[in-house]
């Protein structure tokens, strides 16, 4: 699978999320973008946070989001706690910087299945891959880069770049 620019990986979500939750905060805010939309939403699909909202520094409030200047929006997040612990335990980078981890369907499909592809390995129970897909004009996706849950891009015959896994 070949590239032509890939874009920054989001290692400030995955830390900010994970010792956040780890801290038993109830919300918590990031600054907006729409990768960070895209992996919270992904999140918010598989259970493991309760609410994505838009907002400003003072707090959620979708109404004013349009309005602010683009430094200014963040995205509130509501984090999970299950008898004591946090449902999002665990969210680490797959891609460094250094060393991104591209696969094909197949070799998506094995690690999803648990086994080992590219160095990388499988997942376990409990846990998803976000992938970021390329952009595919014959399956209707023009705007670029694609953030999809492991699953969801294996069921429409895609690869990519394997972002973080979460559990």
């Amino acid at each position: 699978m070949t590239t032509k620019a890939l874009g920054p990986l989001p290692a400030n979500l995955c830390a900010h999320l994970q010792n956040t939750s780890r801290g038993f905060h109830a919300q918590t805010s990031l600054p907006y973008s729409t990768s960070s939309l895209a992996i919270s939403s992904i999140l918010l699909r598989s259970g493991l946070i309760s609410n994505v909202t838009l907002g400003s520094p003072a707090g959620p409030s979708p109404s004013q989001f349009p309005n602010l200047p683009i430094p200014a929006r963040k995205l509130w997040i509501g984090l999970k706690h299950r008898n004591g612990q946090p449902v999002l335990r665990r969210m680490n980078l797959v891609s460094k910087s250094s060393f991104r981890v591209l696969v094909t369907r197949d070799e998506l499909g094995r690690l999803l299945v648990g086994k080992r592809a590219r160095n990388v390995a499988g997942v376990g129970i409990g846990e998803i891959l976000i992938v970021r897909t390329e952009e595919d004009q014959r399956q209707g996706r023009v705007r670029g880069e694609k953030y999809m849950e492991g699953w969801e891009a294996w069921r429409a015959g895609l690869g990519g770049e394997v972002i973080c896994r979460v559990g």
